[in-house]
């Protein structure tokens, strides 16, 4: 992936001959050098390891279930991949800067009950979806002026605006979900709409995935976010201003929060005090899947968007099998530990083939 490659100068003092943040300089030419063979091979499985699980789960399915490559259940995979794909881009500058946001499943719930009312009280749609982000984004920016100024650790923060946000979820809804009518293109685009076949919800994934990717490739903001998580104290060093990023990144993860949330509520028409339960985990794992690392600056939106179509294929799959709903759950579990021990192994491999 593009990404994975893309760092500051801090970035290559920051990294140790295991490619960590020891700050300790490896000597070119030491220690045995791999073949030429063995060293592209390395490349190639390093880069690509995310490509490869999924290439190989699309073999799998394909053998188990030949009907899941038809039209209309193709379409239902991009739409339940759209919704975690978002939050899992938006945790992907998290985890890139060396945090982690455990709030994105309950500002989902949040912003769908908050939403709900305020539609079914008649306010104009595109004023509701406004609503909906700005409430998004104030969660995120609280987590990260938790993290930047009283220095919460990211777990602990982020675990608190979870609780926080799915309470205030509940008590705006007195605990129940709340159904709402509202006639608006906009609001069917975010939902159940189509241009031709393409679900709208995949069109939105796709949009926000690409100007992820150009904002992590090609902007300064980007590569400094890279710098954070590669080593923090290297970054402030250069010059980055460490504490705008972090509250940068995590509101940039509660915006996306937010607008699956309106995605969720668009399609069921239902903004519920419960959704996004455990939507915080599927997100993680599929940034982690995707290769990016959980210390920070290694990786890229190319692979948490593989790893959000990985996940909702094999519950697509799971499903078409006709596996109990509580098996599912120990299945999905364990595919998702071989997976990210396969990418893991291969980010290892790739630091190695750099430091020969």
């Amino acid at each position: 992936m593009t990404e994975q490659t893309t760092s500051t100068d801090s970035r290559a003092h920051a990294s140790g001959p295991d490619g960590g943040r020891s700050g300790e300089a490896v000597a070119p030419g030491t220690g045995p050098r791999p073949s030429a063979l063995t060293a592209l091979a390395r490349t190639v499985l390093a880069g690509g390891a995310p490509l490869l699980v999924f290439a190989v789960l699309l073999v799998v399915t394909f053998v188990l279930s030949p009907n899941f490559f038809g039209l209309d259940n193709l379409i239902n995979v991009a739409r339940q991949a759209a919704i975690v794909g978002v939050v899992a881009v938006g945790a992907t500058f998290v985890i890139l800067s060396g945090g982690i946001d455990l709030s994105v499943g309950s500002i989902l719930a949040v912003v769908g009950v908050a939403c709900a009312m305020l539609a079914d009280s008649g306010m104009s749609p595109v004023l509701v979806l406004l609503i909906g982000l700005l409430i998004g984004l104030a969660f995120g920016i609280l987590s990260g002026l938790g993290v930047a100024y009283l220095g919460v650790q990211p777990f602990i923060m982020t675990l608190a605006m979870l609780v926080i946000a799915r309470g205030v979820a509940l008590r705006i809804s007195g605990g129940g979900p709340q159904a709402f009518t509202i006639d608006s293109a906009v609001w069917d685009f975010f939902g159940s709409a189509e241009i031709g076949p393409v679900p709208g919800p995949l069109i939105i994934f796709l949009v926000v995935a690409a100007a992820a990717w150009v904002v992590l490739r090609y902007t300064p903001f980007g590569r400094k976010v890279y710098a954070v998580g590669g080593n923090v104290e290297v970054a402030r060093l250069s010059g980055v201003r460490v504490n705008r990023i972090r509250i940068s990144v995590y509101a940039i993860s509660g915006l996306t929060a937010a607008l699956a949330g309106l995605m969720t509520a668009a399609r069921l028409r239902v903004g519920a005090p419960t959704a996004g339960n455990l939507m915080e985990l599927e997100a993680i794992a599929a940034v982690v899947i995707g290769g990016t690392s959980l210390m920070g600056g290694i990786g890229g939106v190319t692979g948490a968007v593989l790893g959000a179509v990985l996940l909702a294929v094999l519950a697509n799959l799971l499903n078409l099998l006709g596996v109990d709903a509580f098996d599912q759950q120990i299945v999905r579990g364990v595919i998702i530990v071989a997976a990210v021990v396969i990418t893991s192994t291969a980010l290892r491999m790739r630091r190695r083939t750099r430091t020969r």
